[in-house]
């Protein structure tokens, strides 16, 4: 009698090979395979499970035809039972690898730590998207918008590759904080090496001791900017991975906009001279009552809420 576990197993190979047989028909839509794949972490990994499968089944296409066994077609496995096609689907779609690559996104205001295959990690801050594909001879991680923290795992054989619109960095073993911005990509290096590859050139930094100065990489479309980390930008790459938001003498406007990364409902500044307030001090990101009260105590800012979507900053 089947364990209802093996049942559940069974009926998501089946639901992968449904889904398989129609982008290999061109009877779905990338984003409703999306929708489906990604409403549960079970259903990605079935459906990669499924995709190697039919993978194997294709090599076994390529073999001399006197020394192959006879093979149906792929429709003809799926007509005769989603479990057995799915033990020896092959995967015309495995070329279009985006749908083998698994998913994590946060929301605004969430945060989430991601652990990867090979014991690397990755730390999603607010509003964060990344997708990767881990096989024999590559590490392989797109951030796609937001934030992260990687802490990269020593792998000698494969490389560990972050790819952006930016531009190819090519990570060993360390520390590392991307974060995409609209026109760049801020990369720090808190520890190892890094080498980037853009349309503009290639750049490196290295950080091998603890005492060597952290390196900042500023990639766009000019180029790649290498200089030596600020403390300050630092010190807010641990704060943010600890729920805390920093400012250091940053301008109102300035410190509005970062705390609004984190905020469903926005601030808004409509006054230049609120907006060039100096301000400093620590605050909860998922607190932000404690820092519309500093604004209050501090320079006597009062706050109007009579919008759903957007808290208006006013001075006295």
């Amino acid at each position: 009698m089947a364990k209802t576990g093996d049942q559940d197993r069974d009926a998501l190979i089946a639901q992968a090979s449904q889904w398989l047989a129609r982008l290999d028909a061109g009877r779905t839509t990338p984003e409703a395979f999306e929708a489906w794949r990604s409403a549960d972490p079970r259903r990605a990994a079935a459906f990669a499970e499924v995709a190697a499968a039919w993978s194997k089944l294709d090599g076994l296409r390529d073999v001399e035809p006197r020394k192959r066994p006879m093979i149906m077609s792929r429709r003809a496995w799926l007509g005769g039972g989603a479990a057995l096609a799915a033990s020896l689907m092959a995967a015309a779609y495995l070329e279009r690898d985006e749908f083998l690559r698994a998913r994590t996104v946060t929301g605004v205001g969430e945060r989430r730590t991601l652990a990867l295959p090979d014991g690397s990690s990755v730390e999603l801050n607010t509003d964060t998207e990344v997708l990767w594909r881990f096989d024999d001879k590559r590490r392989r991680l797109w951030l796609e918008r937001g934030e992260v923290a990687l802490t990269i795992a020593q792998d000698a054989l494969r490389p560990f590759e972050l790819f952006t619109r930016q531009g190819l960095a090519r990570l060993a073993a360390g520390q590392f904080n991307a974060r995409l911005k609209p026109a760049r990509l801020d990369l720090i290096v808190v520890a190892g090496r890094a080498v980037i590859e853009t349309a503009a050139g290639e750049a490196q930094a290295a950080v091998e001791g603890a005492a060597d100065a952290r390196r900042a990489l500023a990639i766009s479309a000019a180029g790649v900017a290498v200089t030596a980390a600020p403390e300050a930008e630092v010190q807010a790459v641990q704060a943010w991975r600890r729920g805390e938001i920093v400012f250091e003498g940053q301008r109102l406007s300035e410190a509005v906009e970062e705390y609004n990364r984190y905020l469903s409902r926005k601030m808004i500044i409509e006054d230049p001279k609120v907006g060039a307030l100096r301000l400093g001090g620590r605050f909860l990101t998922g607190d932000p009552e404690s820092f519309l009260d500093a604004l209050h105590a501090t320079f006597g800012i009062r706050t109007i809420t009579d919008d759903p979507s957007r808290i208006f900053l006013k001075s006295r």
